[in-house]
């Protein structure tokens, strides 16, 4: 028996302008997207990025970009706020060592200055497709994850991972733990469902427009909101132009 059932919410702000919920989710420590192919991972995780570089200079938002099918983050590569983009088995790997190296020099910088939580810019690590990478070497590749989830929230470095494949040998029990935030998006069964929150409901969604939104407050079902092409190509050329003048 499925333990969703709200009615979807739906933020009250007029399409095309500005959607919060993404923000909302750029909020979490860190946070899992999973459905089906063609479920909208992607609508999710461009929303996120386009807020984030919206309100952000490159000195206060950093990302970092895993794309193990060099499709879905290459528009992002070139923008002055990535400071790594990665789509080979070897530089993902040394994507994420790099991302843990930049999150144990902020642990000691804090332990400097005798503060419990990082004053400065965030880090965000995107990973497009987890499935992939950890079939890519997931010997070592988990352990990695499963450290910077576990040390990143006080140093400001931040996970965002999506999965078209929720099985339990993609995101293991010691990685999902630490992953109270997650999306649920359209699934192929229910096992996939209980698979990413915990219990069914996600393999009855639409195919796209609608998904469940887990943080540790609760759990409610969203209408996804999507902003157009020409939203997301005015705000890479804004930054990207800045880029080429500096």
């Amino acid at each position: 028996m499925s333990i969703f059932n709200r009615r979807p919410k739906a933020w009250r702000i007029p399409a095309g302008k500005y959607y919060p919920l993404f923000d909302d989710m750029a909020s979490q420590p860190h946070l899992l997207i999973a459905g089906a192919t063609g479920s909208g991972k992607s609508v999710v995780i461009n929303g996120i990025l386009h807020n984030l570089l919206l309100h952000n200079a490159p000195g206060q938002v950093q990302l970092i970009l895993i794309d193990p099918k060099r499709v879905e983050l290459v528009r992002y590569r070139d923008l002055p706020h990535t400071i790594s983009y990665a789509s080979e088995p070897d530089s993902m790997v040394q994507a994420l060592a790099s991302a843990l190296t930049i999150t144990d020099r902020r642990y000691a910088a804090m332990q400097r200055q005798r503060v419990l939580k990082w004053q400065g810019g965030q880090i965000y690590v995107v990973i497009d497709e987890l499935a992939d990478l950890m079939t890519t070497d997931k010997k070592h590749v988990m352990p990695l994850i499963q450290r910077l989830c576990q040390i990143g929230r006080a140093a400001g470095v931040h996970v965002i991972a999506a999965t078209q494949c929720p099985l339990s040998a993609v995101i293991p029990t010691p990685i999902k733990v630490n992953f109270d935030s997650r999306v649920g998006l359209r699934t192929r069964s229910a096992q996939d469902s209980r698979n990413i929150l915990g219990g069914t409901g996600c393999e009855r969604l639409p195919r796209y427009g609608q998904g469940y939104y887990m943080t540790p407050e609760g759990t409610h079902k969203y209408l996804i909101p999507m902003y157009s092409d020409d939203r997301y190509e005015a705000i890479l050329h804004h930054w990207t132009s800045k880029a080429c003048r500096a």
